[in-house]
Order: C-alpha cells, then structure tokens, then sequence
C-alpha cells in the first residue's frame, strides 16, 4: 500500500481521529503535440480511513463513523475541472462487532454526484475486520476492494 498511497499515521482531521490515513491520486491526461496543448484530463481519488477499536457498537458507528463520512464528503471532496471520482473507504478493525452491525453495514450507500455527474461523483467505502472470528463485513461499494483486504489481513 505504501508503494501507491501516501501514508499519514495519527491522522486527525477536525475532531476525528484515525490510526493512520492513506491518499491515492491518480491522474489521466491526454496531450496533443506538447504537455502545454492538454487534449482531456481527469483525476481519480482515493482516501483510506482506518481506525482500531475493542469494541464497535452502533451508538459509535453513528455518532463518530457515519458523522465522520457525512464530514468527509462534504469536506475532503474537491471538485474541479479534472475532478472525476473520489471514493472515501472507512476500515475499522476491530475484536467485537455488535450483531445488529452485521445486518446495517451492508446496507450502506453514500454517493454522491457533481452537477450531474458532470463533476464527477464520490462514493464511500466501509469495511468492518472482526478480529475475533477474521470476518469482514461490508458495504456494497466495498465488494471491488475487499479481496486485497481479506489478502493482507488472512
């Protein structure tokens, strides 16, 4: 990861904080003759947020976790003229995952579109890590993604 992500420990953004954050950019362009005469161009984002808990209930999903992800599109998100999709991926880990969690996670959906999509649009990511049982569960976003997760971790 750290080959492709930049890499903050202790990360603390406003009143959250997280055990490390990691930033991915990637941009794509098109020129024509010179660097100067640019054809297309567009950016791909990616922010990983990841924190370790003894215990996730859901009165700290939602008053910390989903608040934070509500923060960080509104916040983190910087739409302009190459902007095409930013995806913020919440990783917790944890050794206790309340039951009622197991049933919520994979029901969340945040996205988020810019004009229409022209500007691009934004997507977020949650993946939970049982450390008790080695059992992920997450969001239908997160599906793409969790094969690297389940190789790290496993």
């Amino acid at each position: 990861m750290k080959n492709q992500f930049n890499i903050y420990e202790n990360y603390k953004v406003s009143n959250y904080n997280f055990d490390f954050m990691g930033e991915y950019i990637l941009t794509n362009s098109k020129y024509f003759l010179n660097k100067k005469r640019v054809i297309w161009s567009y950016d791909n984002k990616e922010y990983v947020f990841a924190k370790e808990l003894d215990n996730l209930s859901i009165d700290y999903l939602e008053k910390n976790l989903l608040s934070f992800t509500d923060f960080a599109m509104k916040n983190l998100v910087q739409v302009d003229e190459n902007h095409m999709s930013t995806t913020i991926t919440l990783f917790v880990s944890t050794n206790h995952i309340d039951k009622i969690l197991r049933s919520k996670i994979p029901k969340i959906k945040k996205r988020k579109s810019y004009m229409l999509g022209l500007k691009g649009y934004s997507s977020l990511r949650i993946i939970l890590f049982d450390k008790s049982t080695n059992e992920f569960i997450y969001n239908c976003d997160s599906k793409d993604v969790i094969h690297f997760y389940k190789e790290v971790l496993l």
